[in-house]
C-alpha cells in the first residue's frame, strides 16, 4: 500500500511539473492586431505587439488614412465637390504594462499616435484653369489608457481599451496663410481584433 502511495505522489509531481513547463511554453510573445473603431475616422492601422517579460510589452503600427467619416458626419461642409481625398500616413508606438498575467486580462498603456489627413482643394480660376492646393490636418496624440483582453480561444482575442490624452492639431486649408495650430482633449475607445502566438 505504501508503495502505491509513493508511486502516486511521484506521478502527481511529474504531471504538475509537465503542466508547468507546458504553460510556460504556451505564453504568447507576439500579438498581431487590427483596430476596428479607427475605421470610423478613416484609419486602417495594423499593429504588432512584442511581449518582453511577463509584465511589459511594446506595440508599434503603421497604416494609412482615408476620409474621416465621423468628422464628415458631424460637420457640414460646403466644399464637398471641390476637395479630393488623398491617402495619408498613420503611425502608432506604445508600451503596455500587464499587472496580473502575461498578455492577458487588464493592462495599462501609454502610446503616441500620429495621423495626417490629406486633401487637394481644386478651384477654377478666372482664366478657366484649375488651381490645386494641397491641404492637410496633422494630429499628434499622446495618450494613456486602460484595457482588457478577452481571449476567444487560445490564439484569437478582442483587445478593448479606453484612452485619454491630448490632441495636437496642425491644420492647413485653402485661404490660410499659415497652418492653424490647436490643442484639444482626446477621449477614445479602442476595439481591436487580434491573434496571439
Amino acid at each position: 500500500m505504501r508503495t502505491i502511495q509513493i508511486s502516486f505522489l511521484f506521478l502527481f509531481a511529474l504531471c504538475v511539473q509537465v503542466h508547468a513547463q507546458k504553460s510556460n511554453v504556451s505564453k504568447p510573445k507576439h500579438v498581431v492586431k487590427l483596430g476596428i473603431t479607427p475605421i470610423f475616422v478613416g484609419e486602417i492601422l495594423p499593429s504588432y505587439e512584442y511581449i518582453f517579460t511577463d509584465k511589459f510589452g511594446l506595440e508599434a503600427g503603421i497604416g494609412f488614412l482615408t476620409e474621416n467619416y465621423l468628422d464628415q458626419f458631424i460637420k457640414e461642409s460646403n466644399f464637398g465637390n471641390t476637395r479630393l481625398m488623398k491617402i495619408g500616413p498613420s503611425f502608432l508606438i506604445g508600451a503596455r504594462y500587464y499587472p496580473f498575467r502575461r498578455a492577458d486580462y487588464l493592462y495599462c498603456k501609454g502610446e503616441l499616435k500620429y495621423r495626417k489627413y490629406k486633401e487637394v482643394y481644386q478651384e477654377i480660376s478666372g482664366s478657366g484653369n484649375t488651381e490645386t492646393i494641397d491641404e492637410y490636418e496633422r494630429k499628434v496624440i499622446p495618450r494613456v489608457g486602460l484595457g482588457y483582453q478577452l481571449y476567444l480561444d487560445k490564439h484569437f482575442l478582442f483587445d478593448m481599451s479606453a484612452n485619454i490624452g491630448l490632441n495636437f492639431i496642425k491644420d492647413f486649408q485653402f485661404g490660410s496663410n499659415a497652418p492653424i495650430k490647436n490643442t484639444k482633449l482626446h477621449f477614445g475607445l479602442g476595439f481591436k481584433f487580434a491573434y496571439a502566438f
